[in-house]
């Protein structure tokens, strides 16, 4: 499988539910045919310049990995659905491996290892505690007095 990256960007005036359902759409057909990795709606954006006579969008990055008809696939229902502005598709990696490429977030454990936990015994003792060392070495401030 080949790691692709889609921008796409939908007319702002386009109904929520009607943004939803074409989200869905692109999730189930990338999911048929490979992986979603990520699906990040940066939501309403000021375009650089009008695209059919809209000056706002909302941006939509997919990150994802497939074959060629898979992007030909979604091409090809952009280009038809007339609430798309633009879209763009990049080649980031041939021959990867999805599982790998999961984001670290979905991976982690949800506690810390047990060796991975510093006692209080463990760590090394100040005599000023942080927030008072920071305290010490700033400044006090200047104040004018008149009489």
């Amino acid at each position: 499988m080949n790691h692709y990256e889609t921008i796409f960007i939908v007319d702002p005036d386009t109904p929520g539910t009607d943004q939803d359902t074409i989200f869905e759409k692109v999730k189930t057909m990338i999911d048929r045919d490979g992986k979603l990795l990520m699906f990040d709606d940066w939501g309403n954006r000021r375009l650089a310049y009008e695209i059919k006579k809209k000056k706002q969008g909302r941006y939509v990055r997919l990150d994802y990995c497939g074959n060629g008809t898979l992007v030909d696939e979604l091409e090809r229902t952009f280009r038809l659905d007339f609430r798309i502005l633009k879209f763009m598709t990049i080649l980031i990696a041939r021959d990867v491996d999805p599982e790998a490429l999961m984001p670290v977030a979905e991976e982690a454990p949800a506690e810390p290892a047990a060796d991975q936990i510093a006692s209080k015994e463990d760590a090394p003792e100040s005599e000023e505690t942080p927030d008072e060392a920071v305290l010490s070495e700033t400044p006090e401030p200047e104040t004018d007095t008149e009489e």
